[in-house]
Formats: structure tokens, C-alpha cells, sequence
């Protein structure tokens, strides 16, 4: 590069720097600056939404803690509606929405409405949620048709279970729920295998599964007692 002799040459390759580049040196810092600035609207807004959807979901469950095994009645029943049209409205998406939602659903089984239990369940799963809610969502709802229709629903149950690829640590439960299913569909022999998976599933995560021994039992097969 030549070297520059005097101040008005400076001076010269400055304006000409300026005159080519200094526009898109502009238009760069403005488009630099709405990205980091929107990026922390974006995150601001995010937390926002967050604490939001947490709040309502909060109060949701501090009222379901108070009637665990019994329907909601009266104003808190009312409350507890009110709540969840709001964050079901406002934060479909969020996993808040998906946990109230089986609160809601627990509250209708309570209540001997599989109906409502059933649209709370499937709404979950329209809206994509994470893994462990989803195994959580479809056990539940294959539950609620063998209990709303045992004849007519017992395959479907067992297809809503076969979606399920990693049941992780709800995999006990998993099998002792299939097992219900196959010998609802008379199939015995399979549906030993799945209450036996079930019991030395428990054994080893030291989990008594008392139904599930029962179950197999039941079928013709002795277990053996944990010592």
C-alpha cells in the first residue's frame, strides 16, 4: 500500500473511504443494534410470559391440592375454570397449559366425566408437548378409553401406548397399564409377560406395584416376595 506523505492525503482517503462504505457502515451499526435490542425485548418478553403463565398455573394447582381425591365444587370449581380458560387462552403452548390441563382432566375422572377427561387429554397432545408429558398424557387417556368403553377401546388404548417409545421412568406403570389392556382383549399370555415386566420393574427401582402382583397372580403365576 502506498504510503501516505501529508494530512490532506489522510484527509482525501478518508472522504473517499467514507463516500464509498460510509452508508453501509451506518446501515451495519443500525441493523447490529436492532438485533441485540430485539433480541432482549424478545427475552424480556419471554421471561415476562413466563412468570405469567407460572402465576395462573400456580393457583390452579394450590386449589387442586386441596381436593386431591374429590371433585371441585362450587366457587372453587368456578376458580379453578376461570384459571385454566386463561392460560389454556393465553399460553396454549406452554407447559404450564399442558400440566393444568391434566389437573383438569384428573378433576373430570373424579367427577365421572371420562368425556371431558378425554378432550383435556387430547388437547395436550394437538399441542406437541415435551416427552415426559406426552408419556404422562397418553397413559392416562388410553386409560380413559378403557374406561369409557372397554369392548370398543381396548385397541386403541394399546395403539396410543405404542406411540410411546421411551417410557423412561414411567415404564412400570407402562406395562402394568399394557397388561390391563391385553387381557381386556383376551390376551392372556401377553399380558402376563407385561403385569411379570412390570413387577421386576418395581423390584428393581424399589417400587411396590401391589395391583400388578395381584393381576398376575390372578392369571396363574406366583411371585415371589421382595425379602
Amino acid at each position: 500500500m502506498v504510503s501516505l506523505r501529508t494530512e490532506e492525503e489522510q484527509v482525501a482517503v478518508l472522504k473517499r473511504l467514507w463516500n464509498n462504505y460510509g452508508s453501509a457502515l451506518i446501515v451495519g451499526v443500525i441493523l447490529s443494534l436492532l438485533v441485540v435490542f430485539g433480541w432482549r425485548m424478545w427475552k424480556e418478553h419471554a421471561q415476562e410470559q413466563a412468570y405469567k403463565a407460572s402465576a395462573l398455573y400456580q393457583q390452579i394447582l394450590d386449589i387442586s391440592r386441596k381436593n386431591a381425591a374429590q371433585p371441585l365444587q362450587g366457587e372453587e370449581a368456578a376458580r379453578f375454570d376461570e384459571l385454566f380458560s386463561s392460560l389454556k387462552n393465553e399460553f396454549d403452548t406452554s407447559v404450564q397449559s399442558h400440566l393444568a390441563a391434566l389437573l383438569k382432566a384428573g378433576q373430570a375422572v373424579n367427577g365421572g366425566n371420562l368425556a371431558e377427561a378425554r378432550s383435556c387429554l387430547e388437547w395436550i397432545l394437538e399441542r406437541s408437548p415435551g416427552r415426559e408429558i406426552a408419556t404422562v398424557t397418553r397413559m392416562r387417556l388410553a386409560r380413559v378409553l378403557m374406561e369409557q368403553s372397554p369392548q370398543d377401546s381396548a385397541e386403541d388404548a394399546l395403539n396410543l401406548l405404542h406411540e410411546i417409545e421411551q417410557p423412561g421412568a414411567f415404564k412400570a406403570s407402562y406395562e402394568e397399564l399394557r397388561g390391563d389392556i391385553l387381557l381386556s382383549l383376551g390376551r392372556h399370555d401377553q399380558a402376563r409377560e407385561a403385569y411379570q415386566l412390570a413387577v421386576d420393574l418395581g423390584y428393581e427401582k424399589n417400587t411396590v406395584l401391589p395391583l400388578a402382583k395381584l393381576k398376575l397372580n390372578d392369571l396363574g403365576h406366583s411371585v415371589e416376595s421382595d425379602n
